[in-house]
């Protein structure tokens, strides 16, 4: 399969922000009342301070997992290490951010968990929130987590193309369960999953070193993730995984793999956030990378992350009844490390890696659930063992993906 020319991913790349630029013009179908809740109030020592006028609401509908309006839980779920093809909608700027709907204040994405590293990042908050579980100025209590937070299911599909292709079919299903934190609004989400890996191919006669991947291959993992509100105008984005990833034939201690991240967020306004860290990768060949970016709202239609290693663009194209459908352009960094047996008999360490460019729509509606559909290039791909032999570099090929949360 050819590359696509540099040239016509810049064109299109182009010719998408343009329509970024564009003022926001969303479709309605059918226009929904809204019931309001008390605005979070600012402290006026803050640095942050901009007077509120008293009509100042927020849709009570457009974040019906938070525990107080703009301030959003972090995201568990998300795998930033293993094959981001595995991975569901993200709701986070580093894999795919929710995004407030029809009437939502500008900043305050409506976020539940699952797959974004980065779930709090572009969610900027300029009040400082109540203890979790404490009343509101107005004496209305703070909305609880449920402890079930949420379900999610997600299939990938990137087809075979010819007898040098990979083909890969990955099924995942995990569950968020909130915990709450009585010192801070966001409760730590703890997140078991399991996935599903086929492979077909590449044909081992067309490499040399006989590359003999697996069929199958499994990940099984536990994950804990907190994005806790520090002040007003700082948070973090913290999660630590830890699981087995095998083809449970080469069961060992290199099986057994512990993955995190951690990021400092700074809140400038509802409309600009810098985040920066790094992401504990631990595969054979990249141990850690940078992460962070800035992240521009300009208003609630359109948002710009500009985050390494996975940017994302997206923008609201329609409202429907209760469920706000946007699209979206993003990158992402994929791959993941498992340990198999080889055809001789041999336990070894393998690594898929590639880059994707991708494309698709996702929707959100008020009564929490959610979903997306995606296509996309991946290209660059890399099959390397830790024995070092082979290192085989499979064709590209193309990208499909759906997922459903509840």
């Amino acid at each position: 399969m050819k590359a696509v020319p540099p040239r016509f991913l810049s064109s299109l790349f182009a010719a998408f922000a343009m329509h970024l630029a564009l003022p926001a013009a969303p479709v309605q179908a059918q226009a929904q009342p809204r019931v309001s809740v008390p605005s979070p109030v600012v402290d006026p020592q803050s640095p942050f301070y901009t007077p509120q006028s008293p009509g100042s609401t927020f849709s009570n509908q457009s974040a019906p997992a938070t525990l107080q309006p703009g301030i959003q839980p972090a995201q568990p779920g998300f795998d930033p290490y293993a094959d981001p093809a595995t991975q569901p909608p993200s709701l986070n700027p580093y894999g795919g951010q929710t995004l407030p709907p029809a009437g939502a204040q500008i900043g305050q994405p409506y976020v539940a968990p699952s797959t974004s590293p980065y779930a709090g990042i572009g969610q900027g908050n300029l009040a400082q929130p109540p203890a979790y579980g404490q009343p509101l100025p107005d004496g209305t209590l703070v909305p609880r987590q449920r402890f079930l937070h949420e379900i999610h299911l997600d299939t990938t599909q990137l087809l075979r193309m010819g007898d040098h292709g990979l083909g890969i079919t990955d099924v995942g299903l995990d569950a968020a369960f909130a915990l709450p934190v009585f010192a801070n609004p966001n409760p730590i989400f703890i997140t078991p999953g399991i996935t599903y890996h086929s492979w077909n191919g590449p044909a081992s006669g067309n490499f040399a070193g006989f590359p003999d991947l697996p069929p199958n291959a499994y990940d099984a993992y536990l994950d804990t993730s907190w994005h806790p509100q520090v002040t007003s105008w700082f948070s973090a984005d913290l999660d630590v995984r830890v699981g087995v990833y095998s083809d449970f034939d080469a069961i060992n201690t290199k099986s057994i793999r512990i993955l995190g991240r951690g990021l400092g967020i700074i809140t400038f306004s509802p409309q600009w956030q810098v985040a920066a860290g790094i992401w504990y990768l631990n595969r054979l060949t990249v141990q850690m990378l940078p992460a962070g970016g800035v992240i521009w709202t300009p208003n609630q239609d359109t948002r710009l992350a500009l985050l390494f290693p996975n940017p994302k663009l997206s923008r609201r194209v329609m409202t429907f009844g209760n469920t706000d459908v946007w699209a979206y352009m993003a990158g992402e960094y994929g791959g993941g490390r498992w340990t198999v047996r080889r055809a001789d008999g041999t336990d070894d360490v393998v690594e898929l890696n590639d880059l994707r460019a991708l494309a698709g729509l996702e929707w959100f509606a008020f009564s929490g659930m959610r979903g997306n559909l995606e296509m996309g290039y991946v290209f660059d791909r890399h099959i390397i063992y830790r024995s070092g032999t082979p290192i085989a570099h499979p064709g590209d090929t193309v990208l499909f993906r759906a997922g459903l949360t509840y």
